[in-house]
């Protein structure tokens, strides 16, 4: 079983021809809406190739809660421990240009209510963070779990840190990486967090592909060549197949060729949700 801790949101997506300038003022393209979060983008992309999955998370006691939960499960998602909290859903506000460039404000909501007294369910085979929820419980999520531990450090707040000799294996973009290291050197930087990271730090790379490091190798596996239309979710998705090829117990190199290869079908379309093993197997050979 995989086991995702983290949040959700109602995905705003407002498509604009190009990014405003402060104090600019721009017009849509189109406003359309989504399910979305980081913890609920995994756990449903997940699902989606076949990973068997529980959510662990918060909505609040709205209509927006409501449809969340019929939305997973009908993506097969065990929502058995998905709380439901007074107050409102958590919001993002997504603004996408013609690149497919994104860029990103939440309004938390319940995610914030979330805490570490409603991790009463039984962690998988793999554990998958995020940190839009509280750092308590993704601290008790860490602890609690005894398979292998993956933590997307997104967005990073100083406190994860402290908690990196608990994560089996990080996850940062390139922002994120910077972020937490102070250098965009790759070599380098992940050398560093694995002297308390437990078995690898992969650095998602867009386009690029990803980099994969453990304390005896260091490489980048590249991401196959398509035309985005939306990025959106992209390390979200990539996050999700990178947990479902752990649990089928793929080594690391297959694992992160097989999560490349998926994100970059999720980006050949609108939305931050994955697409189907199927779909993938359209494309690639997985």
């Amino acid at each position: 079983m995989i086991t995702v801790v983290g949040s959700y949101n109602v995905d705003l997506i407002i498509r604009v021809e190009k990014f405003p300038q402060a104090s600019e003022t721009v017009f849509t393209e189109g406003v359309k809406v989504y399910h979305g979060g980081k913890g609920s983008n995994q756990a449903v992309s997940a699902s989606r190739l076949n990973g068997r999955v529980t959510l662990i998370a918060a909505v609040g006691n709205d209509n927006y809660g409501e449809e969340a939960i019929k939305f997973w499960q009908e993506e097969k998602v065990d929502t058995s421990y998905v709380k439901v909290k007074r107050g409102r859903t958590g919001m993002a506000y997504i603004l996408v240009n013609r690149k497919g460039e994104n860029m990103i404000v939440v309004d938390r909501g319940a995610n914030s209510m979330l805490t570490s007294s409603d991790l009463d369910g039984t962690l998988g085979k793999v554990t998958l963070i995020q940190l839009e929820v509280n750092m308590d419980v993704v601290k008790t999520a860490l602890t609690k779990s005894h398979g292998v531990k993956i933590l997307n450090p997104a967005p990073v707040v100083s406190e994860v840190r402290s908690l990196l000799e608990m994560v089996d294996v990080l996850t940062p973009n390139e922002i994120e990486f910077m972020e937490l290291t102070g250098t965009n050197d790759l070599s380098y930087g992940t050398l560093v967090l694995l002297k308390r990271v437990n078995k690898a730090v992969i650095v998602t790379l867009g386009e690029k592909g990803a980099f994969l490091a453990t304390r005896n190798r260091a490489f980048r596996i590249p991401s196959p060549k398509v035309k985005p239309v939306d990025t959106t979710g992209a390390g979200d998705v990539f996050n999700a197949a990178l947990a479902v090829a752990l649990h089928e117990e793929m080594d690391l190199e297959d694992a992160v060729s097989f999560a490349n290869k998926v994100a970059s079908v999720s980006v050949m379309t609108e939305g931050a949700l994955g697409p189907t093993i199927e779909e993938v197997r359209k494309h690639f050979e997985v």
